[in-house]
C-alpha cells in the first residue's frame, strides 16, 4: 500500500486485534463505548444523529451515498436515508461483517475494499459522502488532506461531504486543550511522545481551522457540535448526581442552544461541505 495513506498501523490494529475479541465483545465498544446511558446522553445522541441526517439530506432527496471507513457495522440510520449505499473500508474482515449486517436490507448496496486516499470512483459519482471517526486515525496529515480531496472529487456539484471528526483543542476541557497545545510544540511534543504510552490505534486529529480550510477548497463549509464530552468523560462522569449532574446539564444546554460555538468547546465536530456548482 502507498506510504502516503498513513493507515497501515490502523489497519494492523483491526486485523490483528480483530473487530471482535475471542469472546465476541466488540473492540470498538470496549475502547470507545459508555458504561452509562442516562437520559441526557440518549437525548444528545439523537440530536447529533439528527444533525448528521439533516446534513446528508440537504443534498436533495434520498442520496446515492458513499461511506468511507464503514468498518464492520455501517450505521443503519444512515443506510436508511439512501437510494443507494456504497461502503468502503481497508479491511476485508470488516467488510465481511458489514455485508452480513446489511443482508436483510432492501436498499441497493455494495461494499468495496479501498484506500480513502485513492478512491476507485468517478468524479461526481455520489450525491453525498459520509465518514465518521475515521479521518483522524490516518497518521499523516498529508494523507488526511489527500482523503479530503478525494471526498470532494467523488461528490457531485451541489452534493455534500459530511465528516464526524475529533477536535484536538476543546476549549471546554482545559487539560485536554493544554496537552494538545504542548504536543503541537516541536520540542515539548517530542518529549511528551516519549513519555506517554503509545495508543493502540493512531490518533491524529487536525484543528477545526485546518479542516475548514481544506474543505473550503471544494465549497461552503459549516461546523457544528457532534459531542462535547470526551470518551473518558462519557465513561467516567455520571449525570445522576453531584457535580456530574450539573456538568451534563451545562453540556446539554450548550449543545442544544449553541451548536456552532460548541464545535469549538467540545471534543467532536460535524463538518458539512456543500460542493460548489460551477458557474459560467
Amino acid at each position: 500500500m502507498d506510504k502516503l495513506t498513513g493507515t497501515e498501523r490502523t489497519k494492523r490494529f483491526y486485523e490483528e486485534k480483530g473487530w471482535k475479541e475471542e469472546g465476541g465483545e466488540s473492540v470498538d465498544r470496549k475502547l470507545f463505548g459508555t458504561k452509562e446511558d442516562g437520559p441526557i446522553r440518549v437525548e444528545l445522541y439523537k440530536l447529533h444523529m439528527d444533525r448528521v441526517r439533516t446534513s446528508l439530506l440537504s443534498a436533495g432527496g434520498l442520496p446515492n451515498l458513499l461511506e468511507c471507513g464503514c468498518g464492520g457495522n455501517p450505521d443503519q440510520q444512515v443506510v436508511a436515508l439512501c437510494s443507494r449505499y456504497t461502503g468502503v473500508d481497508f479491511s476485508e474482515v470488516g467488510l465481511d461483517m458489514a455485508r452480513a449486517s446489511l443482508a436483510h436490507v432492501s436498499i441497493p448496496h455494495e461494499f468495496r475494499a479501498a484506500d480513502v486516499c485513492k478512491l476507485p470512483f468517478q468524479e461526481g459519482q455520489f450525491d453525498a459522502v459520509y465518514t465518521a471517526h475515521m479521518i483522524y486515525h490516518i497518521e499523516d496529515p498529508k494523507a488526511q488532506e489527500a482523503a479530503l480531496a478525494e471526498f470532494l472529487r467523488v461528490v457531485r456539484p451541489g452534493g455534500v461531504v459530511v465528516i464526524v471528526a475529533a477536535n484536538p483543542r476543546p476549549l471546554l476541557f482545559p487539560i485536554r486543550l493544554a496537552r494538545r497545545v504542548l504536543a503541537d510544540t516541536p520540542l515539548l511534543g517530542r518529549l511528551l511522545n516519549r513519555l506517554k504510552s503509545k495508543s493502540p490505534i493512531p490518533y491524529q486529529p487536525m484543528p477545526i481551522g485546518w479542516m475548514r480550510r481544506r474543505l473550503q477548497r471544494g465549497g461552503e463549509v459549516s461546523a457544528v457540535s457532534y459531542a462535547l464530552p470526551s470518551n473518558q468523560f462519557n465513561q467516567g462522569v455520571t449525570e445522576y448526581r453531584g457535580l456530574g449532574r450539573l456538568a451534563w446539564k451545562t453540556i446539554r444546554w450548550l449543545d442544544i442552544n449553541h451548536p456552532r460555538l460548541s464545535a469549538y468547546l467540545g471534543n467532536y465536530v460535524i463538518y458539512t461541505c456543500r460542493k460548489a456548482v460551477a458557474t459560467r
